[in-house]
C-alpha cells in the first residue's frame, strides 16, 4: 500500500514538472483564445439527462466512485429503457433523414425543371438560327443558279452571233 502511494506521488511530481503546452510555445507567438475551444460532439447535444437513466428508488447520488463500499450490490442498469431509448433516436434520427430526402427530391425537380426550361429555350434559339442559315444558304445558292443561268446564256448568245457571223462570210 505504501508503495502504492509512493508511485501515485512520484507520479504527481512528474506531472508538475512536465513542460506546460504554453511553456513550449515561442514566447513572441500571443496564445489563441479559441485554441483550447472545442465544439461540443453531436453525440453530447443529443444525450439524455442521466436522470432519465435512473429507475424509481435509483435516485441515490454518489459523490464519487471512492465512496462506493465493493461488498455493496450494484444497482441494476435499465437495459430495456437503453434499448427504448437508442430505438426511439433512430427512429427520430431517421425520419428526419427522410424529411431531408424528401425536401432534397423536391429540390431536384425544381432544378430540373429550371435546367430543362433553361435547354429547352436554347433548342428553340439554336432551331431559329438554324432556319435563318439555312434560309441564307438557299437564297445564296439560287443567287448563284441565277448568275450561271445568266452566264450561261450570255455565251449562248455569244456563240450564235459567231455563227451567224461565220455563216455571212465575215469569219474566216
Amino acid at each position: 500500500m505504501a508503495d502504492m502511494k509512493e508511485d501515485q506521488t512520484h507520479n504527481a511530481e512528474h506531472a508538475d514538472n512536465a513542460p506546460n503546452v504554453e511553456d513550449a510555445r515561442a514566447p513572441n507567438i500571443p496564445k489563441d483564445p479559441t485554441e483550447d475551444a472545442r465544439p461540443p460532439s453531436a453525440q453530447q447535444a443529443q444525450q439524455v439527462p442521466e436522470a432519465e437513466d435512473l429507475e424509481p428508488g435509483e435516485d441515490e447520488e454518489y459523490d464519487s466512485e471512492d465512496d462506493a463500499d465493493p461488498a455493496d450490490e450494484m444497482a441494476h442498469f435499465n437495459w430495456e429503457g437503453l434499448h427504448e431509448r437508442y430505438h426511439d433516436t433512430i427512429n427520430t434520427a431517421s425520419a428526419q433523414e427522410q424529411e431531408l430526402l424528401r425536401e432534397f427530391s423536391e429540390l431536384v425537380n425544381y432544378f430540373n425543371i429550371w435546367a430543362n426550361a433553361g435547354a429547352n429555350q436554347e433548342s428553340d434559339r439554336t432551331f431559329h438560327r438554324l432556319r435563318t442559315r439555312m434560309t441564307y444558304v438557299q437564297n445564296s445558292e439560287q443567287k448563284l443558279e441565277n448568275t450561271r443561268q445568266h452566264y450561261i446564256g450570255v455565251v449562248q448568245a455569244f456563240e450564235s452571233a459567231l455563227n451567224l457571223l461565220r455563216n455571212s462570210g465575215f469569219g474566216g
